[in-house]
């Protein structure tokens, strides 16, 4: 039996009207993902055979795979309508689809049902019955043009259906059978959008998302990734700023379909990322979505599709109504569907543990790893007794990677240096305290800039220092051993000091601040110090860079060392 696995794509919902599909081709082959659901514009309807066998060679120079096709608005909902002018279109354009698909190469074509309206629900079921009764030709239709699979969406309100699992189920078996039955015909599946579940007009919980995924689990071909708030009204990605406010963990998620892979129709599933982007058409707003898309599918690739942590796993079952009675909404955040781990660890690597005799190609497999952020250690030789990287080298990187860099100043004239790191395009810069009798006037400086601001502390630093600061800082920085070289051992009360820092800062009500531990961050300690509290890890030559393993494997085992970190006592 082959061994179940998850891979990562994205839907191309978000550069529609705002760029073009090879921008986003080269994107993604850059970050490293391969598989792409094509999502569904006006004028795909329209246009010519030729143009999609173009872009599916585009694709393929860029060693992508248009492996789904999928609508991106409710266009094919014809037949929910009573008018049978509106049948006509739908099944015209149900049939587009599934060639346009086919010409695409793709495994999969789907779409959601439509919406009844709601002044209309009393014709639902007559709409419903037409449009499942028109899937069976389609199907039929499909086999005979090589796709493998048509897919439906389950939604999120009655109005929408499939959206209770009563729903879910009935027409998965219904076509499920129908389609088995056929040898000929394709097979019938779901793409389940992790978002969504089912809230009535109370705003009461009756069906949540982990309940309607479950249900189409017999089913599942494909899967929308999106995160959601706890009424599940919007949606958003997995960049840092949108972590805290979501109720989506795809850890949580990842671990509920490997233990139900049995269940599943597949061996390979593949979950893309489907969000909307930043507001279209502004001159400040289209820019971000770059940025949006880099930090969501990086995130996702460490906790979506990464490999499981060998952990006994818990069972991260949403709780579901029982007897019929709903659920009131809940904020809590704990479970699959319940929001990220509480204190999302993130990475660092520090580029002067690279083998910097070959920078860049070192860069591109962190990037392709999923890291967080690049560190830089500016010395001075003067605050410390080395200077092993100079200003040149965050230029010249800067120029060929979008990882965002954190630079850690270990200097005297640290009013220069910030202003340099700054022209370079620090995304945020840490100062150490000892180094300047102006700090406020410093983080301010780092602020203006809309660059985030943290403090560095040296072993034997006093964590007093902090507390005429803490409004100024997005992070504080704590040397676990003396600055200046790798490979140190780790200084004295170095785990006890991170553990005090956190219970300072969550008595002072600025438990947003982050706590970055720089210093023999090793596979054996990094689990003492995450439990401690430390959120952000700079790693090297204990860790990642360790010369007895492979970028690849010293990166899965931090992995899975962090993983033990954030296990409950």
């Amino acid at each position: 039996m082959n061994e179940f696995r998850l891979e990562l794509g994205l839907k191309t919902d978000p550069i529609e009207y705002r760029y073009s599909l090879p921008w986003l081709f080269r994107l993604l082959q850059e970050i490293g993902v391969r598989r792409v659901q094509l999502g569904t514009f006006f004028e795909l309807y329209h246009l010519p055979d030729e143009w999609f066998i173009q872009l599916r060679n585009t694709a393929a120079d860029f060693g992508l795979d248009i492996a789904s096709l999928f609508t991106a608005h409710r266009e094919l909902g014809g037949l929910l309508r009573p008018n049978p002018a509106w049948h006509a279109v739908a099944r015209s354009n149900l049939r587009r689809l599934v060639e346009v698909g086919a010409l695409l190469g793709c495994e999969c074509v789907g779409h959601n049902a439509g919406a009844v309206m709601r002044d209309e629900m009393g014709r639902k079921a007559d709409g419903l019955r037409r449009h499942v009764d028109f899937m069976k030709e389609l199907l039929d239709y499909a086999g005979t043009l090589g796709v493998e699979c048509l897919t439906l969406e389950p939604m999120s309100c009655p109005a929408e259906p499939p959206a209770t699992p009563e729903e879910i189920r009935r027409i998965g078996e219904e076509l499920g059978s129908w389609a088995a039955a056929h040898p000929t015909a394709s097979a019938f599946g779901y793409c389940a959008d992790v978002s969504h579940g089912v809230i009535d007009a109370d705003g009461t919980l009756l069906h949540p998302p982990l309940e309607a995924l479950e249900a189409a689990l017999p089913w599942l071909r494909e899967l929308h990734l999106k995160n959601t708030d706890a009424r599940l009204e919007h949606t958003f990605g997995f960049a840092p700023e949108e972590i805290d406010r979501g109720i989506v963990n795809p850890e949580g998620i990842r671990d509920f379909l490997f233990e139900h892979a049995g269940r599943l129709p597949v061996t390979r599933l593949t979950g893309y990322l489907e969000i909307g982007g930043p507001k279209l058409g502004r001159d400040h707003s289209d820019p971000e979505l770059e940025r949006e898309l880099r930090e969501s599918l990086h995130f996702l690739r460490r906790t979506f599709s990464a490999a499981r942590s060998p952990a006994p796993e818990p069972d991260h079952r949403m709780a579901a109504p029982t007897d019929g009675a709903p659920v009131p909404v809940s904020h809590d955040r704990d479970g699959p569907l319940q929001g990220a781990p509480a204190a999302r660890v993130q990475t660092a690597p520090s580029v002067m543990c690279c083998d910097l005799r070959r920078t860049g190609e070192e860069i591109r497999r962190l990037e392709a790893l999923g890291v967080d952020w690049l560190h830089f250690d500016i010395m001075d030789a003067h605050f410390t007794p080395n200077m092993p990287l100079g200003l040149e080298i965050i230029r010249q990187l800067r120029e060929i990677t979008r990882l965002p860099f954190d630079i850690h100043l270990m200097v005297d004239r640290v009013e220069f240096f910030v202003d340099q790191c700054l022209e370079l395009g620090a995304n945020r810069i840490s100062v150490h305290v000892e180094a300047t009798p102006h700090l406020d006037r410093v983080l301010g400086r780092i602020r203006d800039a809309q660059v985030e601001a943290g403090v560095a502390l040296n072993p034997a630093t006093p964590l007093t220092v902090l507390e005429w600061c803490l409004e100024r800082l997005d992070f504080v920085l704590l040397m676990t051993v003396n600055p200046g070289f790798a490979g140190q051992k780790l200084a004295p009360g170095a785990v006890r000091k991170i553990g005090e820092c956190r219970r300072r800062l969550a008595e002072r009500g600025a438990e947003r601040i982050r706590i970055q531990v720089d210093g023999n961050v090793s596979i054996a300690n990094i689990p003492r110090m995450v439990q401690a509290g430390a959120t952000d890890l700079v790693l090297g030559t204990s860790s990642l860079f360790r010369h007895t393993g492979s970028l690849e494997d010293n990166w899965a085992q931090t992995r899975a060392a962090i993983g033990r970190g954030l296990q409950p006592d």
